[in-house]
């Protein structure tokens, strides 16, 4: 009988820590979260410090959708945080919906690292989008990387000068080019590719150290500092989107990033923060 009553004691305390076990697993809360490459690449050191303070919060984030559909998505209720490369657009404005600038991150002119270019000027990127400029001084092919025409950073280097507009149309007509859909994939064509040649966000080299080749521009490095300045203006705002009513874990964390530690994180990942939270 005793033994019996002791079976029965370590069977009820196995229940017991079962189900202790489910409610401790079933109270982590999962955030979701998405969108532009070089913003994922600046929240993934800020999600990893993040948590060692949080061990109640995991995050889930896939491959890069992009801006787009990442916001439709979190307006869906698919995410719960949204990282873009731009502000909403009309169409994508909700009452469900909070956004605001995080940063900005510079653009940078990118090269594979065997183009070891320490300057680049705006006539000859002009040059190498239209195919007037064929090859690298060591003789290698230039091979440019286009990004979709509507996609906000063609729009940025389009606005570089009305040549490089023109360069730009000219080289989507050709047939030969290699298009990256997200920041992700257009950097990876950078790594691999022998010749090749990107106006890319600064966060994105600057994630991999050594991968690829990092040019000024018109004589200006693509600093944060010299952004801060004025004297380099070229790049891309971050916008954090969330739900109006969202969890404690998206809160919580949208107050770390806006944090001095956060904000700190995020310069050395290559963005300029422009709130002050």
């Amino acid at each position: 009988m005793p033994c019996l009553s002791l079976r029965v004691f370590w069977t009820v305390l196995a229940i017991f820590s079962t189900l202790a076990c489910c409610r401790l697993a079933s109270a982590r809360e999962v955030i979701r979260i998405n969108g532009t490459g070089s913003g994922l690449v600046v929240a993934k050191p800020l999600i990893a410090f993040f948590q060692k303070a949080n061990r109640g919060v995991s995050f889930q984030m896939e491959k890069s959708l992009g801006s787009a559909a990442a916001i439709k998505a979190l307006a869906n209720d698919a995410l719960d945080i949204t990282v873009a490369g731009r502000a909403l657009k009309p169409h994508e404005m909700s009452e469900k919906l909070a956004w605001y600038e995080y940063g900005r991150i510079p653009y940078a002119v990118v090269t594979n690292r065997q183009t070891q270019m320490e300057n680049i000027a705006s006539s000859e990127l002009a040059g190498m989008y239209s195919g007037r400029v064929a090859t690298w001084p060591n003789g290698d092919f230039v091979r440019v990387i286009l990004r979709p025409r509507e996609d906000i950073d063609t729009k940025m280097l389009r606005a570089l000068s009305p040549e490089m507009d023109r360069a730009v149309t000219a080289a989507h007509a050709r047939k030969d080019m290699l298009l990256g859909i997200t920041d992700q994939e257009s950097f990876e064509y950078l790594k691999k590719t022998e010749g090749a040649v990107g106006f890319v966000p600064l966060a994105m080299p600057l994630s991999e150290p050594g991968s690829a080749n990092v040019s000024r521009f018109d004589g200006v490095a693509p600093t944060l500092s010299n952004l801060a300045a004025g004297r380099y203006p070229y790049a891309k705002s971050i916008v954090v989107v969330t739900k109006k009513e969202t969890s404690p874990g998206v809160r919580k964390f949208v107050q770390f990033i806006n944090s001095k530690k956060g904000r700190a994180i995020a310069v050395n990942s290559g963005l300029l923060p422009s709130v002050t939270k």
